[in-house]
């Protein structure tokens, strides 16, 4: 259509090469002698060339986003008119909102990418109609819509957040080629609707590629957009399991600012740790911008915990002696091999000097093992030796006046352990003559009434039972504040009984309701809750960590307002229409906005009356 010489000049006047370009189409528009207004047909961009960001109303979409190189299309829209609509080539919409099914990339008969050589009506490769392929229904269209109204209503930031988000799981799930637009939009998705689960699905999903990778240099993708992804990064190496290089092990080549982000360090402390070798690169004059993660990997099991110190020295390792494998650690102190390696992931023999050349296989200290041996007992070498069963013995001898010195009901140790001392003088015979003894099983009866009144303090298990969650849960709660504990004892955890009843009235009050049911009451889903009304001001998070409250009379509040007015997708799914249409019927003055908000951030809602007769006018 354009012809050779006029399509050179094109090619030389503008630096992006796609046709899609607002640049370029504008020219060929041009050359065309066609009219100049209809340069809108194709993308604005930020910058000229086709990397940058194109611009959508007053959102600039990374080119992650955009699906330039491959055509897609909705086989009913084009039937309606044949030609390709924007909207498609966002890689978010895998679906047409309009027929709500799904687009299609390849040609249906001979299986070939599309390209636009010969129309839009036909394959290029063997000439199929386009428009006849078969139809397939999307599951949901939810977060279709969903994106779409970001796109149109949201801020930069939200958006600059779902790009990350984006950039973030297509980098993750690259590793095994699962990274679909529909995939990683799943991901994306479910991070903003729901965070908590995101989290456990993405530990799960690091976890099941433990064999092959360090968890840390697999979360290297999100520790790249960390502010977005603390949570996700903490609930992952809580959960992540002992790491060991195998033959399975992957390798790739890291630059400098990765290993910074996988260690936690400075580039000033990154440059120490290579100078002086703890990388074990060799001659740093060998070394050439790229380390391989396998090395990173050795560091990290062998000297993570000290990667973070400011100056780092070098100081001469531990004789070999002294270094021992966890196999060797269960057979001096004559346990199971899983009990053993609590033990040690507790850092009981941990090395005093991490910063040697790391091993491939984990090494401990040999001397604190045997400290360890001469200072304490465990609760089945314990009954080994006084030919007792262990179980219910740690009950036992409490009822003897002997507690543990570590344990899970003091300080979350994850098993009991008992001074030598206090445990090498009992008779078998003093054991079995107890009969009546308390035990831990079991949850306290009137434990909201126990708390007010018989005790002031009260124990890690104990505080759990009472407020039906994990001990570990109790020991998050005080560690953020919520909870406190008794300060003059540090190895015992035990909660001051005034915080424990405050928390556990506030759960019961009348005056609060979780966040999830005031959601159920504003038919609202979580994400657009906090948008429409927690945003604006009109509603107040009590984040107490495992529970989110919102104040009853707030939420009265919103309710009430919502007698009158309801939200944009309210309306939309009103009229049976698009969160767009919505849209356009307010600019063409058809139903008027109304806006509401405490803070700076306002929530647009419309008239109920006004939509309602709008919906009876249409009928």
């Amino acid at each position: 259509m354009i012809g050779k010489e006029k399509y050179k000049s094109i090619i030389h006047q503008s630096l992006n090469y796609h046709i899609s370009d607002m640049t370029r189409f504008t020219l060929v528009l041009k050359a065309l002698n066609l009219d100049s207004s209809y340069k809108f047909l194709a993308f604005e961009r930020s910058k000229p060339t086709y990397r940058s960001p194109i611009i959508i109303g007053t959102i600039e979409v990374p080119h992650e986003l955009v699906e330039i190189e491959l055509l897609r299309y909705c086989p009913i829209c084009l039937s309606e008119k044949a030609y390709l609509r924007k909207l498609w080539t966002l890689k978010p919409v895998h679906a047409c909102p309009i027929h709500s099914c799904l687009l299609i990339y390849s040609c249906p008969n001979c299986k070939n990418l599309l390209t636009p050589k010969t129309g839009v009506r036909n394959c290029s490769s063997c000439g199929f109609k386009l428009d006849k392929a078969p139809i397939r229904e999307a599951k949901s269209m939810e977060s279709i819509y969903w994106f779409i109204d970001i796109l149109n209503h949201s801020s930069k930031e939200l958006f600059k957040e779902f790009a990350s988000c984006w950039k973030a799981f297509n980098d993750f799930l690259k590793s095994d080629r699962s990274n679909t637009n529909e995939n990683i939009f799943s991901k994306v998705y479910e991070y903003f609707s729901d965070p908590d689960i995101s989290a456990l699905k993405l530990s799960k999903a690091i976890n099941s590629k433990s064999e092959y990778s360090h968890p840390r240099i697999q979360l290297l993708p999100f520790l790249k957009h960390e502010k977005f992804f603390k949570k996700h990064i903490e609930v992952t190496e809580k959960n992540s399991s002992e790491y060991t290089i195998t033959q399975n092990s992957i390798s790739r080549r890291l630059r400098n600012y990765e290993i910074k982000l996988i260690l936690n360090i400075s580039r000033f402390e990154l440059e120490k740790l290579i100078d002086s070798d703890y990388l074990n690169l060799g001659d740093k004059e060998l070394y050439k911008g790229y380390i391989a993660s396998i090395d990173v990997e050795r560091f990290l099991i062998g000297a993570f915990s000290q990667a973070k110190s400011a100056s780092v020295t070098k100081i001469d390792a531990p004789t070999c002696s002294d270094n021992i494998p966890l196999k060797d650690v269960a057979k001096i102190l004559d346990i199971n091999y899983e009990t053993t390696r609590k033990l040690a992931k507790a850092g009981w023999f941990n090395l005093e000097n991490t910063l040697k050349k790391p091993q491939t296989l984990k090494k401990y200290s040999k001397q604190k093992v045997n400290k360890f041996k001469n200072n304490y007992m465990l609760v089945s070498p314990l009954a080994t030796q006084l030919e007792v069963s262990p179980t219910n013995l740690v009950e036992k001898l409490g009822a003897l006046g002997i507690t543990a010195a570590h344990g899970p009901h003091i300080d979350s140790t994850a098993i009991n352990i008992f001074l030598k001392t206090d445990v090498q003088n009992i008779k078998p015979d003093a054991l079995s003559m107890i009969k009546d003894y308390p035990t831990r099983s079991g949850r306290h009866k009137n434990a909201l009434k126990d708390v007010s009144q018989n005790a002031d303090y009260y124990s890690l298990n104990d505080s759990a039972s009472i407020l039906a969650i994990s001990s570990n849960k109790v020991a998050v709660l005080v560690q953020k504040g919520i909870l406190r504990k008794k300060e003059n004892n540090p190895l015992y955890i035990q909660i001051e009984a005034w915080s424990l009843l405050n928390l556990k009235n506030k759960l019961l009050s009348e005056e609060y309701i979780l966040y999830l049911d005031a959601a159920k009451l504003l038919n609202c889903p979580i994400n657009w809750m906090k948008k429409y009304w927690v945003d604006t001001g009109f509603l107040n998070i009590e984040d107490l960590v495992y529970w989110k409250l919102i104040n009853k009379n707030e939420l009265t509040e919103v309710l009430s307002l919502k007698e009158e007015f309801i939200t944009g997708a309210e309306a939309s799914s009103l009229l049976g229409m698009r969160h767009s249409h919505v849209t356009n019927l307010q600019k063409q003055g058809l139903i008027k906005p109304h806006y509401f908000g405490k803070t700076d951030k306002k929530v647009r809602l419309f008239k109920k009356a006004e939509v309602l007769k709008f919906c009876n006018s249409i009928d």
